[in-house]
């Protein structure tokens, strides 16, 4: 759409709003230009803002659930405390936009530019945002359960303290993140890129991190157990005090990988590449290291009482 060309100007639209509430109806607004205009605490549910220009204006409060923007420009918006539950925000330019503390549970935000955006607080659960640009958006204490953000790019993203319980992580961006505290029980984040990211103190208690990259990644009293990280890369992750219990790390690349006190009890450690890794006072208690390279591992104080295939690996 050509921004210069509007099909209804900013008192059209307004006059739009007021009749739309008096009448109660759903208010067309497509291709509007609200650009700067006031709607705080206005009801836009299920609004037909399809390519609205509404850059710089202030939405805080306003009841915009169900609403139909797609195209629509909010770069600049103010959103904070906005409800936007349900909205089609597909490929919506929200640069420079404020959603803190706004709903957006169900919204569809696929393929959408949310770079730098604050959404601290914000409840995204149960979104769609699959393949959309998170680089360095404010996330922290956000509600992500449940959200879909397959290919999604969070990178240097902050999402510290953030629920992302069951999310949808597949192939998802995470380089340098922060999600210190942030949970992610139940999370699917196979084939994620989380290289330098920070997870110190995360919970990802049942999540499925096959084949992932976690090189050089903070897991410093981290909470695996029974997660999946089949063929994951580990290569100088910082896993100090983290507990793998039940975890299974079936050919996991773990080169120097710091490992100790770390509770690997009952871990899947089979075909593992541990070469060099730190395990001093880890406790391996029946865990399987059959065909584990252990090559320059250090295992001082480590527990390894009743671990399978221990004793060979050591040997080679």
């Amino acid at each position: 759409m050509d921004r210069a060309v509007y099909r209804m100007t900013r008192e059209q639209a307004l006059e739009e709003v007021i009749q739309a509430h008096q009448e109660q109806r759903i208010a067309v607004l497509e291709q509007a230009d609200l650009r700067g205009a006031n709607l705080r605490c206005a009801d836009l549910s299920g609004a037909n803002l399809y390519e609205a220009d509404l850059s710089d204006a202030d939405l805080g409060g306003a009841y915009v659930c169900g609403a139909y923007l797609s195209g629509a420009n909010l770069s600049g918006t103010n959103l904070n405390g906005a409800n936007l539950s349900k909205a089609v925000m597909v490929n919506v330019n929200l640069v420079g936009a404020s959603l803190a503390g706004a709903l957006l549970c169900g919204a569809d935000l696929r393929v959408t530019n949310l770079a730098g955006v604050n959404f601290t607080g914000a409840d995204l659960s149960g979104a769609n945002l699959m393949g959309s640009d998170l680089i360095g958006a404010e996330l922290r204490r956000a509600d992500l359960e449940g959200a879909i953000l397959y290919t999604a790019n969070l990178s240097n993203a902050l999402l510290q303290h953030a629920d992302l319980s069951g999310a949808d992580l597949r192939q998802a961006m995470l380089m340098g993140a922060n999600l210190s505290e942030a949970d992610l029980h139940g999370a699917n984040l196979t084939a994620a890129n989380l290289r330098k990211a920070d997870l110190s103190g995360a919970i990802l208690h049942g999540a499925k991190a096959n084949i992932a990259n976690l090189s050089e990644t903070d897991l410093s009293g981290a909470f695996l157990s029974a997660v999946s990280l089949y063929s994951a890369n580990l290569v100088g992750t910082n896993a100090r005090s983290a507990i793998f219990s039940g975890s299974l790390l079936i050919k996991a690349y773990c080169f120097r990988a710091i490992l100790s006190q770390a509770n690997l009890r009952k871990a899947d450690l089979r075909g593992a590449n541990l070469m060099y890794a730190d395990l001093c006072d880890a406790d391996l208690y029946k865990a399987d290291l059959r065909g584990a390279n252990l090559v320059g591992a250090t295992f001082l104080g480590a527990t390894l009482r009743a671990a399978h295939g221990a004793r060979t690996a050591l040997e080679k």
